[in-house]
């Protein structure tokens, strides 16, 4: 069981609280498989936008927020090819691993403590799947698939990645593939190492706790790798040791703040951002909708672009 979580988290538990693993709120009705994949929530959305609207592989450097007066923009998002665009909103919308290691250079001015306190205590863990295809599959389908019970001497040896792996399960579309999760630093580990080595440790790993050691090779495999992705750095959050729901509240309030004479510039979303359903693809859809409607509501409240202190004096 504690594998199970440990994969829920994506870390070492020691590092995961217990006393806000309940703030996850669990929806009814399971995991639901999107046909085409996530491309199939995006395109009806993607279809309705002008082509124009949408700029492709352009790594943002710097954010610069904060101008008030009328001759700048009052944010302009500067972008690693030096093209430029100004903004009166700003959604930053990149993962918490990427705050974690950018924050500081992504910002201009830098990010106040209370948002920089959040970033760095909540949790941000490390988990990664890799498919296994089976020209000719050595299981029964939808008997259900395997978790690994590792002890704790084995845990405790840190140089074999595959002591991350947690459950190898089936895929409910096809009966020659198994899907593997590997969960922790060791999914980072994983990343290193290549195709013909993973597929060599997860079939020893297979074969041990089967006690079959006739089990076959896979004929393909194909893996994540959200480790080494500088666009993601990891997986997914928790809820550390030191992180609390106001943390996640923290990280989801938009700048300036409320109490501040300026409408809000920069606001945040992403699964991080939204307590209860954080670690989720729904938390993050319902977090990009939130912000989205503030966006909106503050048009209507100024009747257009967001007024500046000197259109109030």
């Amino acid at each position: 069981m504690t594998n199970c979580v440990r994969c829920r988290c994506g870390d070492d538990l020691s590092l995961v609280s217990a006393d806000q693993f309940g703030s996850y709120i669990e929806i009814p009705g399971g995991n639901v498989r999107v046909p085409l994949g996530y491309v199939g929530v995006l395109a009806p959305l993607l279809r309705d936008l002008p082509s124009c609207a949408l700029k492709y592989c352009k790594p943002v450097s710097c954010i610069r927020w904060g101008a008030i007066s009328d001759s700048c923009p009052r944010a302009v998002v500067k972008c690693c090819d030096g093209e430029e665009f100004p903004a009166d909103y700003v959604i930053v919308t990149v993962s918490l691993g990427v705050l974690k290691h950018q924050h500081d250079k992504l910002f201009c001015p830098a990010l106040p403590a209370e948002k920089v306190e959040a970033i760095c205590k909540l949790g941000y863990g490390y988990v990664n799947k890799v498919f296994l295809e089976y020209a000719r599959p050595f299981w029964v389908w939808k008997e259900g698939g395997i978790k690994l019970a590792w002890s704790a001497d084995e845990l405790a040896d840190k140089c074999d990645w595959v002591k991350g792996i947690s459950m190898v399960e089936e895929l409910p579309t096809s009966q020659h593939v198994l899907c593997a999760w590997v969960c922790g630093r060791e999914a980072a580990d994983m990343e290193l190492c290549s195709d013909e080595e993973v597929v060599e440790s997860i079939t020893r790993v297979l074969r041990q706790f089967t006690g079959d050691p006739t089990l076959p090779y896979p004929a393909n495999l194909l893996r994540s790798k959200w480790c080494m992705d500088q666009y993601f750095a990891g997986s997914y959050s928790y809820m550390g040791i030191d992180s609390t729901v106001g943390h996640q509240c923290d990280l989801a309030s938009p700048l300036p703040g409320s109490c501040e004479p300026v409408p809000p510039i920069l606001l945040f979303a992403g699964e991080a951002t939204i307590p209860g359903h954080y670690s989720t693809v729904h938390g993050a859809r319902l977090s990009g909708i939130r912000e989205a409607e503030r966006v909106i509501q503050l048009t209507k409240r100024f009747g257009g672009p967001p007024t500046k202190i000197s259109d109030k004096s």
